[in-house]
């Protein structure tokens, strides 16, 4: 572990690892739902045992998905999450210290993308958050997924809101992973790669 002076660093460095393994799990939640739906909606047998375990796979996996994005990009300055990387990336007494961090254990910056191209590319990703669906998630979230409340559920997000957060999420993992070089891997073509597998290895029923 690199030793900073600036807690803001050492926090991005120590969980940044963790980030990317639950943005993957998010993508991957996300590609199997649309793997889902795509053999939900495809097979014509509209009433066969098969359907309604896989209506309840892919009902649960959007779910899933919607959980892990509100996590991802949780307020909470306590938490791990993409806003608060955020919240210490923009300021450039902690982009200096994490570029010398970097040069120290990664070496000179000679790649292109520069590091600096890099923090560039996740404020501007993040910056594209539409705080009105994120509001709309939270809300689904705490009503709807993570607690039994008595109040009533009275927003909700649409699949293509849904999707473009999970894209976004995808997005500022892979600037991150590229960016701090972690050995998680993690590539933009997860939801499509996942989607394709489940599609391949799950039989519901004749054709």
């Amino acid at each position: 572990m690199m030793n900073s002076a600036d807690p803001r660093v050492e926090f991005i460095l120590q969980n940044a690892s963790r980030l990317i393994v639950v943005a993957t799990r998010c993508a991957w939640s996300f590609g199997a739902a649309d793997g889902l739906n795509d053999i939900l909606a495809s097979r014509p047998d509209h009433h066969g045992e098969w359907r309604q375990p896989v209506s309840v796979l892919h009902r649960d996996v959007l779910l899933m998905a919607a959980l892990r994005v509100s996590i991802l990009l949780d307020a909470d300055r306590t938490a791990v999450s993409f806003q608060t990387v955020y919240h210490a990336l923009k300021e450039p007494a902690v982009q200096a210290t994490l570029l010398q961090a970097l040069d120290a254990k990664c070496g000179p910056d000679v790649f292109t993308p520069t590091r600096g191209d890099l923090i560039g590319t996740y404020l501007q990703t993040y910056s594209e958050i539409d705080w009105n669906v994120h509001g709309r998630l939270v809300h689904l979230r705490n009503l709807g997924i993570a607690h039994l409340s008595l109040d009533q559920l009275r927003k909700s997000v649409t699949l293509p809101e849904l999707r473009a957060m999970v894209e976004l999420v995808a997005r500022l993992a892979s600037t991150l992973q590229q960016f701090l070089q972690t050995d998680t891997a993690f590539h933009g073509d997860m939801v499509e790669e996942c989607r394709d597998q489940v599609k391949r290895v799950i039989d519901c029923g004749p054709e």
